[in-house]
């Protein structure tokens, strides 16, 4: 699948799963893009340096992917693929089924250091380096302390 095969179809509604950028099509398909460090999506910016990929939109104004270190991708996805890709990934921290309880329970499972299994994609999605430390900090937990020694109670402070 190629991104021109987005030519004709319309931007049904823009969202985000994880750390992804998801733009559902008219066509069906979504097209994900993960900036990663550097990159954004832009529309009509004055400075079009480290644009890697631009829509035209119906209006006239240009919908840009910039990406300065070049670290993010952009992907056109059936919805097949698309739920493959998501499907690997854990659960949100703002989800209803992002429970203290659940969160315990994967902290009990692992001996690896808690900011590790914070930023676990597959177990949590969506917890990146800034947000685990910044929960760790306000917790007062040690980043590098062993996940399973997170007692239930210190894990509802996170």
């Amino acid at each position: 699948m190629c991104i021109r095969d987005s030519i004709g179809t319309t931007i049904v509604r823009a969202w985000r799963r994880a750390k992804l950028v998801v733009l559902d099509l008219s066509s069906g398909d979504r097209l994900v893009i993960q900036p990663r460090f550097t990159g954004a999506m832009l529309i009509n910016p004055s400075d079009k340096r480290y644009v890697t990929i631009a829509f035209q939109l119906d209006d006239g104004s240009e919908l840009v992917y910039r990406d300065i270190r070049r670290l993010g991708t952009v992907a056109l996805m059936t919805p097949k693929r698309f739920e493959a890709y998501t499907g690997a990934l854990g659960v949100e921290p703002l989800d209803s089924a992002f429970t203290p309880d659940h969160l315990s329970q994967l902290l009990s499972r692992s001996r690896q250091a808690i900011k590790k299994v914070l930023m676990d994609q597959r177990l949590i999605a969506g917890i990146g380096n800034i947000y685990a430390n910044e929960a760790l900090w306000r917790a007062g937990i040690d980043p590098s302390r062993e996940a399973r020694s997170v007692s239930p109670a210190v894990a509802c402070q996170l």
